[in-house]
């Protein structure tokens, strides 16, 4: 009996539209299974595909601390942009943090196999080696353009990819399918979470111009 492919599974967190799931095994041709909303969902989608780790664009729960974690200060200081994460007082005193709640709630539908976290922009800024030109971010069209490259980058078919969402959950599962291979990098310290990307961040802000 030949041995399974190696297969990652991404997930992109969203409050209120629901969590896009993406499966990319080592043929590295990304393919969306489902959009979940709740953690017996994810299960359910996952119990089929008997993934080898989950990478969720989330943290895996509340700071334990007042201030940010070593992950996002770590992502700070090489000058990526990330919103970090409260302590548990905080977090329930805003509506904000609902997309973090989200993410508790795909970690505990994941809990059958490893599971990472992880932060899609980051995660396109090492595939890239290089950051995005100013201001393209917020021009969605471009954004896409740029994810997408990145995970071409990663020789990575996004060819079944219909939205930002997708390719984000596509960002995940590559930073997945490279932590299996053993060469994902970590940020962080393990007692609070750390964040996994698929290889080391340019060691200067160098800007890429936009792509497409």
């Amino acid at each position: 009996m030949s041995a399974a492919r190696p297969l990652a599974v991404g997930v992109d967190v969203a409050a209120r539209r629901g969590c896009d799931v993406v499966a990319l095994d080592d043929t590295l041709v990304a393919r969306p299974v489902g959009r979940v909303h709740t953690a017996d969902e994810l299960r359910a989608l996952l119990a089929p595909l008997t993934p080898g780790v989950v990478a969720i664009d989330a943290p895996t729960a509340w700071a334990t601390t007042g201030r940010a974690r070593a992950c996002e200060r770590a992502l700070a200081a090489r000058q990526v942009s990330v919103f970090t994460t409260p302590d548990a007082a905080r977090g329930a005193a805003s509506t904000f943090y609902d997309w973090m709640r989200t993410g508790f709630t795909m970690f505990a539908g994941a809990d059958a196999y490893p599971t990472l976290e992880t932060f899609p922009h980051a995660v396109a800024v090492a595939l890239h080696g290089a950051f995005p030109a100013r201001g393209l971010l917020r021009r969605p069209a471009e954004k896409r353009a740029w994810r997408i490259a990145a995970l071409e980058a990663g020789r990575v078919d996004p060819t079944a990819l219909r939205t930002i969402d997708e390719v984000d959950a596509a960002l995940c599962a590559l930073t997945g399918l490279r932590w299996l291979a053993g060469v994902a990098v970590t940020l962080g310290d393990p007692d609070e979470g750390v964040i996994t990307l698929p290889g080391p961040l340019p060691p200067e802000p160098v800007r890429r111009p936009g792509t497409r």
